[in-house]
């Protein structure tokens, strides 16, 4: 089969969502020896190719490099649909891997859906974003052949919210690289350390700084540590939307000394500083996986995360639930797990069983599987 991947959304900034695409997608183009694929992007007049997965004899980048795509995107919006073969000529099967299907007159489609938090949770989702999804994911389900998805609680979720039969979706789980994601030495933590400005022992806090990951909670049960002052609080990540509200709580609490704001993170420091973190604290709203939980137990870092949505799937049996509106509780988990070594060696023991669960291998070899059904 000729396999047509939309490898747009790749190009944005590291996130939840390119960085499951991006795996997902890589690990099917390692696997499949069998169909051929064009990954489709939109530059215009680019000065030399990308090359996001090296090179291949099973794929090709594909480049419309003369038709904007935000004016595609746009027109997309409006209801004025162009068909995708005028661009990137004809597939039997269109892989779409951020949400939204763009039109094409043949070839079956599959789609990946992130989550519903645009339906669930819209006041953790910015206006503009709900109202594109709401308008264009309905009807991008129905449309798909088949739907790819990242843990058992959106699919229940998607069932349920679009009546969609159990049969046409798939639980594919993001991966976790073990390549990079493992415990660090003393020597590389006191680098990352030294890097961001860390001075003490620390509990880390990793992901884009808006209202759905419920960091002022974080910094209220930071405050209430009885031992407080003997470490730092590190909050690493970009600044999202209406991120003001973290900022004013650091200065009301009193804890501008203690606290570390480390802005983007690459993608190479990820893992360093979550191995050199006493604690991982996620006690997010909700969450289309979780993957920062996951990757933290990878690296040998005790985890207090939240009991709803996919987090205890996520988490396993190797962290700590705890109810994300209830800062006592987070507070009380964070200070057990910093007195109790029994309680911290046994966090890590089962966070690194938990995590090798998770295998970008396997979730590709999921997603060939779906394809090559499709040709049938």
């Amino acid at each position: 089969m000729h396999i047509a991947i939309d490898a747009q959304p790749l190009l944005e900034q590291s996130a939840g969502v390119t960085y499951y695409s991006k795996g997902l997608i890589e690990a099917v183009l390692k696997q499949d020896q069998k169909n051929h694929y064009d990954l489709l992007l939109w530059r215009l007049f680019p000065k030399k190719p990308l090359a996001m997965f090296g090179g291949g004899w099973n794929f090709s980048y594909r480049y419309q490099r003369f038709f904007p795509y935000k004016v595609f995107y746009k027109l997309h919006k409006l209801g004025i649909d162009i068909p995708l073969e005028l661009f990137f000529g004809r597939h039997d099967l269109y892989f779409f891997s951020n949400f939204v299907i763009y039109p094409h007159f043949k070839g079956k489609s599959v789609i990946l859906i992130h989550d519903l938090t645009f339906e669930k949770v819209p006041q953790y989702v910015a206006r503009r974003n709900v109202e594109f999804l709401r308008k264009f994911v309905p009807p991008s389900v129905a449309k798909a052949d088949h739907v790819v998805v990242n843990c058992e609680f959106t699919k229940k979720e998607l069932i349920e919210s679009y009546r969609v039969p159990a049969e046409k979706v798939t639980v594919a789980y993001p991966g976790v690289d073990p390549k990079s994601f493992y415990p660090r030495s003393a020597k590389d933590k006191e680098e990352i350390k030294k890097k961001y400005g860390i001075t003490k022992p620390f509990l880390l806090f990793l992901g884009t700084l808006e209202p759905r990951k419920n960091v002022p909670a974080i910094l209220k049960a930071y405050a209430d540590l009885p031992n407080r002052r003997d470490f730092n609080l590190v909050l690493a990540g970009k600044k999202g939307w209406l991120f003001e509200e973290i900022f004013r709580t650091v200065a009301d609490l009193g804890l501008e000394e203690d606290v570390v704001f480390t802005g983007y993170v690459p993608e190479e420091d990820r893992p360093k500083l979550m191995s050199a973190a006493e604690v991982f604290v996620f006690p997010s709203f909700f969450e289309g996986f979780g993957m920062p939980v996951v990757e933290a137990q990878a690296c040998g870092t005790p985890v207090v995360t939240s009991n709803t949505t996919s987090l205890p799937e996520a988490a396993g049996d190797g962290g700590v639930l705890v109810d994300p509106r209830d800062v006592g509780a987070i507070g009380n988990a964070i200070a057990e797990i910093l007195s109790s070594p029994s309680l911290r060696d046994e966090l890590i023991r089962k966070g690194l069983k938990n995590s090798r669960r998770f295998r970008w291998e396997d979730s590709g070899r999921k997603l060939v599987k779906i394809f090559n059904g499709l040709s049938a």
